[in-house]
């Protein structure tokens, strides 16, 4: 069930719903909201890879769908993660999936 859209602002922390109640599988802790941007980022702010690992993330398997265009216009959002084992210190997270997870 999609939640209503909430108010996200720049340097504010979210927590990421857990995995039942989302359907996405983040870790635990706070995530401090970095950039906000309109539309997929175009530029990569700490690695060369990061753009492609979102893209690969969110949009594989989407194309061709309403789904895909609206996760490519929509705003995307950049987090810093709290530290987890997988390593992930900054992702770039489309709006759709952030409604889902971030509270």
């Amino acid at each position: 069930m999609l939640k209503l859209a909430v108010d996200y602002r720049v340097g504010e922390y979210y927590i990421a719903e857990n995995y039942l109640d989302s359907g996405y599988n983040f870790p635990d802790g706070e995530y401090k909201l970095k950039i906000i941007n309109d539309g997929f980022p175009e530029k990569a702010i700490n690695q060369g890879d990061e753009l492609a690992i979102a893209e690969e993330q969110w949009l594989e398997g989407l194309e061709g769908t309403t789904q895909y265009q609206r996760d490519i216009e929509d705003t995307w959002y950049y987090f810093e993660f709290p530290e987890n084992e997988d390593g992930i210190e900054y992702m770039w997270i489309p709006e759709s999936v952030v409604i889902e997870v971030f509270k």
